[in-house]
């Protein structure tokens, strides 16, 4: 298989995504696309209380607090 022009191409383009910095390389992603990999508690990290909890259920707060009142316990 021969090396083709849209193989230099494509092999360019990745050379000079990565002389880009960071800021640059994101633009244009979505946020889903952004935190894709990343473990949850990378994804939390810096987020006050509130702001980790905001997307919670009644029924998960609830299962939360159960959780919480049964550590603070012991």
């Amino acid at each position: 298989m021969s090396y083709t022009f849209e193989n230099f191409q494509r092999d360019l383009a990745r050379r000079l995504v990565l002389e880009l910095p960071p800021e640059e390389r994101l633009r244009g992603l979505a946020p889903e696309e952004r935190l894709r990999g990343l473990p949850p508690e990378e994804r939390l990290r810096g987020l006050p209380p509130e702001e980790r909890l905001r997307g919670l259920s009644e029924e998960e707060l609830r299962r939360l607090r159960q959780l919480l009142d049964t550590q603070l316990k012991h």
